[in-house]
């Protein structure tokens, strides 16, 4: 099979792999898309993680399986089903999950063997280009998970790749007042396709105190701290970014305004079919979403590390996909 495979660094190289054999609880996946992710960048970056090479990356992907004609995506994310965690319904926090593209081999292939489980039902006549964003969709829905959203809430989203699009999405349908900020163009663009009010040039151009709620989809010292000057008294900032893994933030300020910071990962099953019933509910605007063959992968990904292409979101798909 054709597979994408990170060889270390900024090092892709296209691959004829054997397929892998699924075990009684898996399934083999066949790919139709997979969306290159953020996170995919930091390995490619130098940044990996637990991430050992060599190894196909990728977690984001709406496909087929044997013997049925729907379309499915797959919930990547598999915690133990043992811990208190997965247990509560926690599992994307729990010690022992796994994730397509980290632990096991990910979504820039053909074909991939994933847990049964994971497979999860497109709505019929969903297109395949917008089911391709449940997963990304989900971390967002996660990121406003215990906070109140409507048509008084006022939003800032700052960083406009996909999370912040689709938080900008996710914000909007409630009918909540959405202001964004990106220094790309096309991203700016996509942000008011997607239902933001206005988008401005810096998270600095933020009036003082006047967002009930910040996203912060970059997370750098830079933007924790423009979005603390942001949020109102008594606002919540939720980080899910990870542009940088340690740095000062006034704590005292968050103490002195009664202002609550919290970090987010990932998300849950429950808020992945959510985000799959939003999608087929009020299907977005797609024009930011490009496809390119899995063939032209390793140049993508340069592409898009580099900020040499207009792409706000790249999609791959295999030889052979005919979605």
């Amino acid at each position: 099979m054709e597979a994408l495979v990170w060889l270390g660094g900024d090092r892709l190289e296209i691959e004829d792999l054997p397929s892998e054999v699924p075990k009684s609880d898996e399934t083999l996946f066949t790919v139709s898309l997979a969306g290159i992710c953020g996170s995919d960048l930091h390995a490619y970056r130098g940044s990996g993680g637990k991430r050992v090479p060599p190894l196909i990356l990728g977690h984001e992907a709406v496909g087929r399986i044997p013997g049925d004609d729907r379309l499915f995506v797959v919930l990547p994310l598999e915690g133990c089903h043992h811990c208190t965690l997965c247990v509560n319904g926690q599992e994307n926090l729990c010690n022992e999950r796994q994730l397509l593209g980290l632990d096991r081999p990910g979504t820039f292939a053909q074909e991939v063997v994933v847990p049964t489980s994971a497979l999860v039902a497109v709505p019929e006549g969903l297109s395949a280009d917008v089911a391709a964003l449940t997963e990304p969709l989900a971390t967002s829905l996660a990121a406003f998970k215990g906070l109140e959203l409507g048509p008084d809430t006022k939003v800032a989203v700052i960083g406009c790749g996909s999370i912040g699009l689709l938080a900008i999405y996710a914000a909007a349908f409630t009918g909540a007042q959405v202001v964004a900020t990106d220094p790309m163009t096309e991203r700016s663009e996509a942000a008011l396709e997607l239902g933001a009010t206005s988008v401005v040039t810096s998270a600095d151009d933020f009036a003082a105190g006047s967002m009930d709620i910040v996203i912060d989809a970059v997370g750098i010292e830079a933007t924790w701290g423009a979005g603390m000057r942001a949020v109102r008294n008594g606002g919540a900032m939720v980080i899910v970014g990870l542009g940088q893994f340690s740095g000062n933030m006034e704590i005292g300020d968050l103490v002195r305004r009664g202002i609550s910071v919290r970090g987010t990962y990932a998300y849950t099953r429950a808020d992945f079919e959510a985000a799959l019933a939003l999608l087929a509910k009020s299907p977005p605007a797609v024009g930011w979403l490009e496809r390119l063959p899995l063939s032209e992968g390793a140049t993508a990904f340069a592409d898009l590390a580099g900020q040499r292409t207009n792409a706000v979101k790249i999609l791959l798909q295999p030889v052979g996909s005919s979605d």
